[in-house]
């Protein structure tokens, strides 16, 4: 590809194009027109230069040329979004062709590079700086004009919030076409006709000067969009915190489950169960075909519309409890799972078997001294009897969807503030073989968190705005919804659903298309990718560097290889252990990540101030019984290093992850 490209790129220069100085414009960069509709893409998007008056994006003339409504609910969230989304996708019109770019395809942050994504904020220490992009040239469909390029970070690369970036087109890019008219005057330091003009110049005021230190040309900018991005996981801690000031979980009837007395000899612990009640904030009812929204007040903050009372399992483990309490161990089920799963998803040992009963997550823990939580997750079968694996994803309404992903954080918060104020009497635990007889607690100075596939992308979303958990276990855990929906085998015939509401060929749908942008934009406040780059690469004030283990696995039917090379980048972690696919690497190497690291790993990554985490991710393969999305209960290795990951962190203070070995082999 990188090879035939450079022959269409040299073919171009050859020959020329769009050279008539008389004639129309060869890039679109309208200053005075309506941008909407078929316009919509007449000038760069995002842009700081689109904003609405209350400085959210404008997206309301987005095109939408039959009026559907699953494009008009995501045009309402994207248009509501405060800044520029932080894995933007920019677009830029032409009047000729461009080179044919592919997203498949790697361009090199380089000063050389035909298309350049670059940091232009004054006030950002990393002002200058270049990042690796892909680039399209979209085919002409119903929201697509045609000669439309759509450029984004390279998957995985997760920009820095409330920070300004400029996406530069250069001439190699398009050979052939003259600038912007814009572009030209404002290279040559004025300030371009048209309404719009003053504002523009102002926008761009910072590109030139960064440009300049680079030592890129001016005159070689054929068009470009400077942007500032927004701070979602700030809104949704400041969401979360007002939630807490103004409302409780309430935990009640817990009592021994029917076959809740575990006696494993190694790994013996108490299964309670009991139910939580929430304050709901959603409209409407589950699964949510309509409504599914919040209602905000004056400060932003969410409405409760009502409150819900679910399912509660609390694993306590035997032999006497630690001075300070429990070490806690927060778990988030999967899509389609149930609170229960903590306990019941063990191994399954033929391929049309079930898991073992009672081997689940807390068997694995309680040999390490840690008692366990798990609630029913929004839109899960407890709470909407037969709910599908996808049922949280709505496709009857794209609108709900980052809603639903906002209360189960506000409710885990909750839980979290309900546990470490619970005080479980010791009658209920007595019946029990080896139950402490005293009053359990739980320990607020030893939490830590994981989940499954679902619950996976909840650990990395309630672990950006939960300071008091510093430990993480994703499993199973994908994101980037705008490419994840395109190719997970979750859901079957997304693309060609996905394709008749975007009026496009279903086998030319990328990620980088307008109506993918817009669905990435819209839901960008319950993205994993964002979520995940704000856990040590860039923490909120006063939240922890958190340490991160990742165990993925290839060939997973819900989420590809790609996902899972975007989601190491994005977490900032280092690779140990056997490849299983080589391209990580690949990805990794783009911030100097790549090379496979020596087991034990610990304290191997540093984080902003240089306090040093444990951020690691290790491949593994399927073990032919049941698909290596359920790495995290079928494979030994998998659950002896995540009970070793938290094992280290109560015994020290410093996670580990040891080499791969039965769950029964010793951590040190």
């Amino acid at each position: 590809m990188r090879s035939s490209l450079a022959l269409v790129i040299a073919a171009a220069v050859a020959t020329g194009c769009g050279d008539d100085p008389a004639g129309p414009p060869d890039v679109f960069f309208d200053l005075d027109g309506e941008l909407a509709g078929r316009t919509f893409f007449d000038a760069p998007f995002p842009s700081d230069v689109r904003v609405d008056a209350d400085g959210t994006q404008a997206y309301g003339g987005f095109p939408n040329p039959n009026g559907g409504i699953l494009i008009r609910q995501l045009v309402g969230l994207a248009d509501a979004k405060v800044g520029a989304p932080l894995m933007p996708i920019a677009f830029f019109r032409f009047a000729a062709p461009t080179a044919p770019w592919q997203a498949g395809e790697l361009i090199a942050p380089a000063p050389t590079a035909p298309i350049m994504l670059l940091d232009v904020d004054p006030d950002s220490p990393d002002r200058g700086r270049l990042y690796p992009v892909v680039a399209e040239a979209l085919i002409f469909d119903g929201f697509a004009p045609e000669h439309l390029l759509a450029v984004a970070p390279y998957p995985g690369i997760v920009l820095a919030p409330s920070t300004t970036y400029a996406v530069v087109v250069r001439s190699a890019a398009a050979p052939g076409l003259r600038p912007a008219a814009a572009i030209a005057t404002m290279a040559a330091g004025d300030t371009p006709a048209g309404a719009r003009g003053a504002a523009t110049a102002a926008a761009y005021a910072p590109l030139w000067p960064t440009l300049a230190s680079l030592g890129v040309a001016s005159d070689d900018v054929l068009t470009a969009t400077v942007f500032t991005t927004g701070d979602p996981t700030a809104l949704l801690f400041a969401r979360s915190e007002a939630v807490r000031a103004a409302h409780d979980a309430v935990i009640a009837g817990l009592a021994i489950d029917g076959d809740g007395d575990h006696r494993d000899p190694v790994s013996p612990f108490c299964e309670l169960v009991g139910t939580v009640t929430f304050p709901q904030f959603q409209r409407g009812a589950a699964p949510f075909t309509t409504e599914g929204d919040f209602v905000l007040d004056a400060a932003g903050t969410p409405i409760a519309q009502g409150s819900l009372t679910v399912p509660l399992t609390i694993t306590i483990p035997a032999g006497p409890m630690p001075t300070d309490g429990w070490p806690l161990y927060q778990f988030f089920h999967g899509s389609g799972g149930v609170s229960g799963g903590v306990v019941d998803l063990g191994k399954t040992l033929l391929p049309d078997g079930e898991p073992e009963v009672g081997k689940g997550p807390a068997f694995v823990v309680a040999r390490y001294g840690l008692a366990t939580v798990s609630a029913a997750l929004p839109v899960n079968p407890e709470r909407l009897p037969g709910a599908s694996d996808y049922a949280y994803l709505n496709l009857q309404n794209l609108a709900a969807f980052p809603f639903t992903f906002q209360q189960g954080v506000f409710e885990q918060r909750l839980l979290l503030d309900a546990l470490l104020a619970l005080r479980i009497p010791a009658n209920v635990v007595a019946g029990c073989t080896g139950a402490a007889n005293t009053e359990h607690r739980f320990d607020a100075a030893k939490l830590v968190a994981g989940g499954q596939s679902m619950g996976g992308m909840y650990t990395n979303l309630f672990g950006a705005v939960e300071p008091r958990i510093p430990v993480l276990v994703p499993t199973g855990a994908g994101g980037f919804w705008n490419l994840m929906i395109l190719e997970t085998g979750l859901i079957r015939n997304t693309r060609d659903l996905l394709g008749g509401i975007f009026e496009t060929a279903p086998d030319e749908l990328t990620f980088a298309h307008p109506g993918m942008s817009l669905l990435g934009s819209g839901w960008e406040i319950a993205e994993p990718l964002v979520a995940m780059s704000r856990l040590a690469r860039r923490p909120l004030p006063g939240h922890p560097v958190r340490h991160v283990y990742q165990p993925v696995g290839k060939d997973d039917v819900y989420f590809p290889t790609t996902v899972y090379d975007a989601a190491a980048l994005a977490y900032g972690n280092r690779q140990a252990g056997p490849s299983a696919w080589p391209a990580m690497q690949q990805s990794l190497a783009l911030d100097e990540l790549d090379g496979v690291v020596s087991y034990p790993v610990a304290r191997n990554q540093a984080g902003p101030g240089g306090a040093m985490t444990t951020r690691v991710v290790v491949q593994f393969e399927s073990d032919g019984i049941v698909d290596s999305h359920y790495i995290y209960r079928q494979l030994e290795e998998v659950k002896h290093q995540y009970g070793c990951f938290f094992d280290s962190y109560l015994r020290t203070g410093t996670p580990t992850v040891v080499a791969p070995a039965p769950l029964t082999a010793p951590c040190q």
